[in-house]
């Protein structure tokens, strides 16, 4: 029977055998296809659009948003804690008179820990609008935390199609462990860059991202998303690693200036890092030696600690002493660096400093090989360099960046922000394309300009807070104890000089999570507690300030607007028109985003409906209030009641307002005194 078998195989033509094979090989090829489709359609696979198109806002023009979490894939190990951008809105086509600036980079180009009013982005279009104040100046923000260069390539062709007049690449921060780092848990490690975009490919898969989703391990909410993002804590100076990070920079950075030639210009930014004030945080490698010599590193390690407070004398020998026994021993070439710098000798100092950064175990911080492959790719491709690294390093004392300029390892202070601005408008001003202006000369009032820009104390103590918590992670902390004291004492101060009632306020500020590419501003959340305590002249500008924190079409915007004119209206004989206008611009966004579904927890309408009572217009305010109740709970339900009878009461519609308060009385519980003293109000005519 079995040699029958064969033989009929064997009699069966090439043609139907092939068939046969093909269907056999196809079988679970269509099963996989299938799968993948299904699983497509369950909401896995791809990659978000970076940019969304909301809708028509005016005849021909329409609305575009930056989508916070677009980045989220490329956080494969841990999605649910992805980086994100800011969301910012414009319109396209692009208005005639609009010169438009794409910011693309990481954490710093976003301006992290600084709220957005006050981003090196904000300083730019500040800057810019005033050296043309024939055109409107916009600079989209678009940077995004935890990304190395990988992902903002694509970032960038997506850019290009919104009609920029420029881009600026402040780009080069993570190329360790950010999102395709080399050292990230979400790394491709030292595998060629040419294979990268076939390992986004396959990681945008359904199957693949679905088996991810089933295997992988629960967030660790106690590490900050940069911990978390690290893969390998020791890398030596001279790890593959590192020429990998440069290497993948330079490509991804020539791949960006590419894509821009479609369009026009580029310029091309190195980015600063904390040299002379941040202590190198990763572990010295000391495996060569000897017990008894590493007591002895350890002895002429306490000495050389002492360069800023003692013998600077004595604490180089033993600097120097360290270095001749671990040649790569990071801490003590910064110690060497501070007494160098504490000598008056800048040149060295700074040698000092930039060797002990590129000796860091833990590079957080660009090294030269990453900052001088920026410089290169620049120069291969002909883009215009802006080199803020090394300017800011002529601005410092000494002779590297330090304190002065960033708030930590490599984001900018306040003055770093204005300063990293100021270097980019007038790098900007230079370029031939570009619209002529007057340079902005080292020692402009920086400080100024930031007061016009919103800063203020709330802000200032969020830094610290942010700063405190960042210089608290363990091995932050073992490094740089004195950062975290130093920014403790700070947050600390304005917390101990504060009311209770604030002080509640700056607590509830610390727990708030981002939301849809921005976070709660503390400007508004302590406005509101003051505006509580009839304290309405305080709580007004920290209210103009908050509505230039948030994007523009979210509720939180409307709320900002509503409250800032309640101010007003509490503080001035009347609104004037300037303030009328507001509240018509406030309410046609939210008019457009409940034409487009983008309203789901009720504020949008409750605010529309407030802003038309601030306009006088009683019954336009009664339909959106109306919608808004249903979703309204606790303070928030009385809140649009009490509006609602207010409409009611003006047009004369004391039924309605009656029955609104019966209900309170009926159902609201906790409430039902204050809808009982409504009642007494509307019975009164008041």
């Amino acid at each position: 029977m079995a040699q029958t078998t064969q033989r009929d195989r064997a009699a069966l033509p090439p043609w139907k055998r092939a068939v046969f094979m093909l269907i056999t090989l196809s079988v679970p090829l269509v099963a996989l296809v299938l799968l993948e489709l299904g699983l497509r359609l369950a909401g896995f696979g791809g990659y978000p659009a970076f940019f969304r198109d909301m809708g028509e806002i005016t005849p021909g023009q329409s609305l575009v948003i930056t989508v916070p979490d677009a980045s989220r894939p490329y956080f494969f190990a841990d999605p649910d804690r992805a980086g994100y951008a800011e969301e910012s809105e414009f319109v396209m086509p692009k208005p005639a008179g609009t010169f438009r600036i794409m910011l693309v980079g990481e954490s710093a180009a976003k301006g992290y820990p600084q709220p957005r009013n006050l981003s090196m982005g904000s300083f730019l279009q500040a800057m810019l609008q005033e050296r043309w104040p024939d055109r409107r100046v916009e600079v989209i923000n678009l940077g995004t935390t935890a990304v190395a260069s990988f992902p903002l390539v694509y970032l960038t062709q997506a850019a290009v199609e919104h009609q920029p007049d420029l881009v600026v690449l402040y780009v080069g921060n993570n190329e360790f462990f950010g999102a395709y780092g080399t050292a990230s848990i979400s790394a491709s490690g030292t595998m060629p860059v040419t294979a990268l975009p076939w390992v986004r490919a396959v990681r945008g898969l359904a199957l693949v991202q679905g088996v991810e989703g089933l295997l992988r391990g629960g967030s660790t909410g106690d590490r900050t998303l940069m911990e978390q993002m690290i893969g390998q804590t020791v890398i030596p100076s001279d790890a593959a690693l590192r020429t990998a990070a440069a290497t993948n920079l330079g490509t991804h950075i020539e791949q960006m200036v590419q894509a821009c030639c479609s369009f026009g210009s580029v310029l091309v930014c190195t980015t600063a890092s904390n040299e002379a004030g941040l202590v190198p945080l990763g572990q010295e490698v000391v495996d060569a030696l000897g017990a008894e010599e590493r007591a002895e590193v350890d002895r002429e390690l306490a000495v050389a600690r002492t360069a800023a407070t003692g013998d600077a004398v004595a604490a180089e020998a033993a600097a120097r002493a360290v270095i001749a026994r671990v040649p790569q021993h990071a801490e003590a070439h910064f110690w060497l660096g501070k007494a160098r710098a504490v000598q008056g000798d800048r040149v060295g100092a700074r040698a000092a400093f930039l060797r002990a950064r590129d000796c860091d175990t833990m590079p957080w911080r660009p090294t030269s090989a990453t900052e001088q492959a920026i410089r290169d790719a620049a120069q291969r491709t002909g883009a215009t360099l802006c080199d803020v690294a090394e300017s800011f390093r002529t601005m410092s004392p000494e002779g590297a960046t330090g304190w002065e300029l960033l708030d930590d390892h490599v984001h900018p202070s306040l003055r770093g922000q204005a300063e990293a601005a100021r270097l980019m408008a007038n790098a900007i001003l230079g370029m031939p394309a570009m619209p002529k202006g007057e340079p902005i000369a080292e020692g402009f009032d920086w400080s100024a300009m930031a007061a016009r820009l919103g800063a203020n104390p709330w802000d200032a103590w969020r830094v610290d807070h942010t700063l405190r918590v960042l210089f608290g992670v363990p091995f932050m902390k073992r490094s740089n104890a004195e950062a975290f004291a130093r920014f403790d004492r700070a947050a600390g101060a304005l917390e101990g000089s504060v009311s209770p009632a604030i002080r509640a306020v700056l607590e509830e500020w610390k727990t708030t999570r981002p939301h849809a590419g921005a976070q709660r501003p503390v400007t508004g959340m302590v406005a509101r507690t003051l505006l509580r305590e009839g304290r309405a002249a305080d709580a007004e500008p920290l209210y103009a300030i908050a509505l230039n924190q948030v994007p523009g079409f979210m509720s939180w915007s409307l709320e900002y607007a509503y409250f800032l004119l309640a101010c007003r209206e509490k503080i001035k004989p009347s609104l004037d028109a300037a303030d009328l206008q507001l509240a018509a611009d406030a309410i046609a966004r939210g008019r457009f985003l409940l034409a487009h579904g983008e309203s789901g927890s009720g504020f949008t309408e409750r605010y529309v409906g407030r802003l038309h009572q601030l306009r006088g217009e009683w019954a336009d305010a009664i339909p959106f209030l109306l919608a808004a109740r249903p979703r309204m709970q606790a303070e928030d339900l009385v809140a649009c009641d009490q509006a609602l009878v207010a409409s009611y009461i003006r047009l004369g519609r004391t039924a309605e307002a009656l029955a609104l308060c019966e209900e309170g009385i009926r159902s609201s519980g906790r409430f039902a005194t204050i809808y009982q003293r409504l009642r007494e109000q509307v019975q009164q005519g008041k």
